[in-house]
């Protein structure tokens, strides 16, 4: 067979394509190409999930809709005005909980309106118990409609914690002696007159034997409008001494059971005069209706007017 002929039952080769003196391409180099492709798929997915990841820590968790309770508002509220239930409350905007503006948490919702925003007052009554006062709010500058709110403090202190003074007056929370505002007061002030140990619906409700005086809510609408007052501050209880009442135009008046102020010693504080303690040797009772009119009392030294008296007979 002639060198590059045919032998029987060979069919010759066919020339490969490509231009002559050139490399030819391989199903190697076919492969390395869809291998990057896939390495540039993957560099792509990792690049959105890096914007997804930004996306989400860039988001607002600013709410829409209606204002609610456990959203929050711009503002904190501190002690301010003359009364804890019926006082000026802050205006304010709705803001998300994870904003730096954030500074109150709603912890109910009162009541909605529209109208002028400025100066106002509404009564907080309905709030929960740790609520730190109330709050009416927007949800952006140009509203009208507003939502009136019970708030507490992102951060302490917090007014409506039990003797801090603001908030709702419950146990634990003092007033002073002008009842008739029902002014809550801190119990670290020096002008608080009575400890609420309780909060009733009626008077018959009031712990016993621990009540000595009750106080009355303005509101007639509240559900709970008496207040349990327990001895300590201004009110009398079993154990103090007083100061002779004679020309006192305050009312009873504390004094050292030492001091020679002190006409008379509380041996107890009762409904009726039989139910004073054997040591009572005399007893004064209420001009005015009282939860416990009577006053039981060991008498120290005469008062003002029994002097007067004994002069008077000679």
């Amino acid at each position: 067979m002639p060198p590059g002929g045919m032998g029987p039952g060979q069919m010759a080769t066919m020339p490969s394509a490509g231009i002559p003196g050139l490399p030819q391409q391989t199903p190697r180099k076919k492969g390395r190409l869809i291998a990057l492709l896939a390495v540039g798929g993957a560099v792509v997915a990792v690049l959105l999930a890096a914007t997804a990841v930004v996306v989400v820590r860039n988001g607002s968790d600013e709410p829409s809709g209606p204002v609610a309770a456990e959203q929050c508002i711009d503002k904190r509220l501190d002690l301010s005005g003359k009364s804890s239930t019926l006082r000026s409350v802050p205006s304010a905007l709705r803001v998300g909980c994870k904003s730096d503006q954030a500074k109150g948490r709603i912890t109910k919702v009162l009541r909605a309106g529209e109208g002028t925003f400025g100066g106002f007052t509404f009564s907080s009554e309905g709030c929960p118990d740790d609520s730190d006062g109330g709050a009416r709010v927007r949800v952006s500058d140009t509203d009208t409609r507003y939502w009136d709110v019970c708030v507490r403090n992102l951060k302490g202190p917090h007014p409506g914690d039990p003797g801090m003074g603001g908030g709702q007056i419950g146990p634990g929370d003092c007033i002073s002696g002008e009842v008739a505002f029902n002014r809550e007061v801190p119990c670290s002030s020096s002008d608080w007159y009575g400890k609420v140990i309780a909060r009733v619906a009626q008077e018959s409700q009031c712990p016993s034997p621990r009540t000595m005086e009750t106080a009355k809510m303005s509101s007639s609408s509240d559900p709970r409008p008496v207040l349990c007052l327990g001895a300590g501050g201004g009110v009398v209880g079993p154990g103090d001494c007083i100061k002779d009442p004679t020309y006192s135009f305050l009312g009873l008046e504390k004094a050292d059971c030492n001091d020679r102020a002190a006409v008379a010693k509380i041996t107890g504080r009762v409904r009726t005069k039989n139910e004073c303690p054997a040591e009572s040797d005399k007893y004064m009772e209420a001009k005015e209706e009282a939860y416990l009119p009577i006053l039981c009392i060991k008498q120290l030294r005469p008062t003002l007017k029994e002097q007067l008296d004994d002069l008077g007979r000679t």
